[in-house]
C-alpha cells in the first residue's frame, strides 16, 4: 500500500513539473518571412510634376520636374534659376567655385540624386550627397512637395510645363554636349546649350582661346550661334524649323537633337 501510494505521488510531482516547465517556457518570435519588414511601394499618378521654391538671399530659386510612367518615377530633373534666367548648372564660374569650396557641384550632384530617386522611388530615401547638402535637401523637399499635387492635365498645343533637360556622349575630342529647356503656359520661354570637357570640365562657351580659333577658322562659335539657335526655338516652339547657323554645323545638329530629347516626354 506504502508503494503504491509514492508511485502515485512521484507521478504526481512529475506531472506537475512538466506543466510548470510548460508554463515558462519562453516565447518564440514568429520566423519571418523574406520581405516581410519592407514597406509597400508607394504608386504615384502617371504624368508631369513640376514645382520652383521662391528665390534664396543669393538670388537663386530652385526648380524640379518629375516624370512618372506606370505608377514610377522615370524621370527627375533639377536645377536653381536666377532674375536674370541664368541657370545655376550652366553658370562655370559659379560652379567652378562651388568645386572648389565643397568639391561637388549641380553638373554631378543634381544626375546623382535623380538616379537615387529614380532606384529608391521616395524622396525620403534620398541621400544627402556629401559638398551638396543645401541642394540635396531642396531637391528632396520639393520633389516630395511636387508628387502630393496632382499631375498636369492634357494640354491640346505645346509642352508640359516645367524643366527638361538631356545630354549627349562625349565625342572624338572629349566635349559632351548638354540642353535644358524651360517651359511655360505650355510654351518655350527658353533654352541653354553648352559642351562640357571630360578632361578640363571646361563648358565650351567659356573656352575664350578654343571660340576665337573656331570663329576664325568658320566665322562663327559657340558663343555666336548658341544664341541664334534658342532664338529660333521660342520663335519657333519646335526644331524642325530651325536653321543651321552657317560655321556652326555641328552644334547646330546637336542642339536640335538633344532639344528634341528633352521635350519627348513632355508634349502635350
Amino acid at each position: 500500500m506504502k508503494k503504491t501510494f509514492l508511485i502515485f505521488l512521484l507521478s504526481l510531482l512529475i506531472l506537475l513539473s512538466g506543466i510548470s516547465c510548460a508554463g515558462t517556457e519562453p516565447e518564440t518570435e514568429p520566423e519571418e518571412q523574406p520581405g516581410q519588414t519592407e514597406q509597400p511601394q508607394a504608386d504615384y499618378d502617371d504624368g508631369v510634376y513640376s514645382l520652383e521654391d521662391e528665390f534664396d538671399d543669393r538670388g537663386w530659386k530652385p526648380i524640379v520636374t518629375v516624370v512618372v510612367e506606370g505608377e514610377k518615377i522615370t524621370k527627375a530633373y533639377y536645377d536653381e534659376i536666377n532674375e536674370e534666367n541664368q541657370l545655376k548648372g550652366f553658370d562655370q564660374e559659379y560652379l567652378e567655385r562651388w568645386k572648389e569650396s565643397s568639391g561637388e557641384n549641380l553638373m554631378t550632384a543634381g544626375p546623382e540624386l535623380a538616379d537615387v530617386l529614380i532606384q529608391q522611388q521616395d524622396p525620403d530615401k534620398v541621400d544627402t550627397v556629401s559638398g551638396a547638402t543645401s541642394t540635396s535637401e531642396k531637391f528632396k523637399q520639393l520633389i516630395s512637395d511636387a508628387l502630393e499635387q496632382s499631375p498636369q492635365s492634357k494640354k491640346e498645343a505645346g509642352y508640359y510645363d516645367g524643366l527638361q533637360k538631356a545630354e549627349g556622349e562625349y565625342d572624338e575630342r572629349g566635349w559632351k554636349p548638354f540642353v535644358a529647356v524651360i517651359v511655360e503656359d505650355g510654351r518655350i520661354t527658353d533654352a541653354y546649350y553648352d559642351e562640357v570637357n571630360d578632361g578640363t570640365r571646361k563648358f565650351k562657351s567659356y573656352d575664350d582661346e578654343y571660340n576665337a580659333n573656331w570663329k576664325e577658322s568658320s566665322g562663327s562659335n559657340l558663343q555666336l550661334a548658341r544664341p541664334q539657335l534658342v532664338q529660333e526655338l521660342i520663335n519657333e516652339q519646335n526644331t524642325d524649323e530651325i536653321d543651321t547657323v552657317t560655321g556652326a554645323t555641328s552644334t547646330s545638329g546637336k542642339f536640335k537633337e538633344l532639344i528634341e530629347e528633352a521635350l519627348a516626354p513632355f508634349e502635350g
